[in-house]
């Protein structure tokens, strides 16, 4: 008795928590959408309920095709096991990008078509490769939803990380969604922009600069870092399209962020570079970053006073250059230094 009774209460728990794969694989593969409907019920139990998303990653190639049939009528929840399979093993839901990308473009102003931008998010993070042809279709997608989609958003900012030159279609939807909502879509476009302006690819467009440069002085630390990398990442390579904002600039000179500070001086440097007369806006606090307690601070702040020639800092900067305690300082300090000593040219 006390065995049978063992084994009973065996069952019951296999049936209250067990997951039969290859009943769940028939039933996703019949004809009935009852049985279809009843197979996504138990993997979305075992994913959310049972938080074992990796015993359900089998079921891919199959959520894939029922996703692709015209006439279903639940893609959405479909949709959402892809979207949760991609977080657990974005490998496995790679070669359904092709098709995953074709259903957000045919239903693109659908709700299903968020939960697929977020399965497209997941696979970037490692498969930023299987993503990277998508992106002017992801762009066109994005175009058509209220308020571009934080999560293709993101799908782009992840592709970019590996494959810039990708992001090239993207600008006009990633510029106009860092103008509608900086806030919400600021961080992911601000980075994907900014790699884009790093790699050797093609700018379709830089006016995304100018809404970069009204971000520089914001109350969001991460925010507002974001849109002075951008920034950085475009003086580097088109110091034409800084020059101009240099003068806002000084705002975040003399942030409480030590991180702002360094990194608006170093994009003043970059634009001094070719632009010496750009630091004549600034040219005082930059000098007063030289007293920065951050050696980072200070080091970034000898290469733009000595990429825009400024003379007045002489005395400082040979200070520096015999007696600052780091020694990034000290080289920043002498090469600024000798710079000073070269014909002025603007």
């Amino acid at each position: 008795m006390d065995g049978e009774r063992g084994e009973a209460v065996e069952r019951r728990r296999r049936g209250a928590t067990g997951f039969d794969l290859p009943s769940v694989l028939a039933q996703l593969d019949s004809t009935a959408p009852s049985d279809q409907r009843g197979a996504v019920r138990q993997i979305r139990t075992v994913i959310d309920e049972q938080d074992r998303p990796a015993a359900c990653v089998p079921t891919v190639p199959k959520l894939r095709a029922l996703l692709e049939r015209p006439d279903l009528d639940f893609r959405e929840p479909v949709a959402a096991c892809l979207a949760d399979l991609a977080d657990e093993a974005p490998n496995d839901v790679a070669p359904s990008v092709d098709a995953i990308v074709a259903v957000a473009t045919e239903r693109a102003e659908r709700p299903v078509t968020r939960e697929l931008l977020r399965c497209l998010a997941a696979v970037a993070t490692e498969r930023p490769d299987a993503v990277a042809d998508h992106t002017a279709a992801i762009a066109d997608v994005l175009a058509q939803r209220r308020g571009y989609d934080r999560w293709g958003l993101r799908t782009l900012a992840r592709v970019s990380q590996a494959h810039p030159a990708a992001i090239e279609p993207t600008v006009p939807v990633l510029t106009d969604a860092l103008a509608a909502n900086p806030v919400d879509n600021g961080r992911p476009a601000l980075r994907a922009l900014g790699r884009l302006a790093r790699s050797d690819a093609d700018m379709s467009s830089l006016e995304f600069v100018d809404y970069a440069a009204e971000l520089v002085a914001h109350d969001d630390d991460a925010l507002r870092y974001d849109a002075l990398g951008c920034l950085s990442n475009v003086a580097d390579r088109a110091p034409d399209a800084v020059a101009s904002i240099c003068s806002d600039l000084e705002a975040a000179l003399s942030c409480d962020d030590p991180d702002t500070r360094a990194i608006t001086a170093i994009t003043i440097a970059r634009v001094a570079a070719a632009r010496r007369a750009a630091v004549d806006p600034v040219r005082a606090a930059l000098v007063e970053l030289l007293a920065d307690d951050h050696a980072h601070v200070r080091a970034n702040a000898c290469a733009a006073l000595g990429n825009g020639h400024v003379d007045a800092a002489a005395a400082r900067l040979a200070a520096l250059s015999s007696g600052d305690s780091a020694l990034t300082v000290r080289d920043r300090a002498d090469r600024a230094l000798e710079q000073l000593s070269y014909p002025a040219h603007s």
